[in-house]
């Protein structure tokens, strides 16, 4: 029996380098943020997947579109990381299941991200570095940098982890005897959004 295969503390905190720093990686209207989808699943793929021939079909899945708030929108990369991992040790999960998942949970999270990050969150954290920057003090910027880039590190670090948990808990959902109904919707959603999305290029 082959072991089982578990992504590694240093994988994982690669892939969500990727993202955090590369979420619009060649950002174009076309694709938007699929490229720096593929960025962070890169290195989860290169672990799972011993030959380039793997490699390359675990990749494909994750160049369909894709666009989300990329702060709130990270839980999205660190569950597709556990589904990964789950697929490569023989879990029926495929393409459709994970894009699914992707397609149907990017709009909503890219909602709650714009009211919550874009909304409030941003102007508030800006109106403190404007009152220290009074009389020209680099003080205000050098706070905004600093405490947008620690705050936001943080926060992404724990959507990420927790997407990962969950994307595993997730597994026995859809595979297990109760699945299809669940599946079935999951793509349906899914194709819905890429549908709706292609229609507006």
């Amino acid at each position: 029996m082959a072991e089982k295969k578990k992504l590694s503390k240093k994988t994982l905190a690669k892939s969500f380098r990727n993202w955090s720093y590369g979420n619009l990686t060649c950002f174009s209207q076309e694709h938007m943020q699929t490229f720096g989808y593929l960025c962070a699943m890169l290195p989860i793929v290169e672990e799972l997947y011993d030959t380039p021939e793997e490699q390359k079909q675990a990749l494909q899945t994750y160049s369909a579109f894709f666009n989300t708030e990329p702060q709130i929108g990270t839980m999205i990369v660190g569950v597709t990381a556990g589904l990964e991992e789950a697929r490569a040790n023989g879990e029926a999960i495929d393409d459709d299941a994970i894009n699914g998942i992707r397609a149907g949970r990017m709009g909503p999270l890219a909602g709650l991200g714009d009211s919550i990050i874009v909304g409030p969150f941003i102007p508030i954290l800006l109106g403190i570095p404007l009152g220290l920057s009074t009389g020209g003090s680099v003080i205000g910027p050098l706070f905004y940098i600093i405490a947008w880039n620690v705050l936001m590190y943080f926060g992404m670090k724990y959507a990420y982890n927790q997407g990962y948990k969950l994307g595993g808990s997730a597994v026995e959902a859809l595979v297990g005897p109760q699945s299809n109904a669940l599946r079935s919707s999951i793509v349906m959603v899914g194709t819905m959004v890429i549908g709706a999305v292609a229609a507006t290029w």
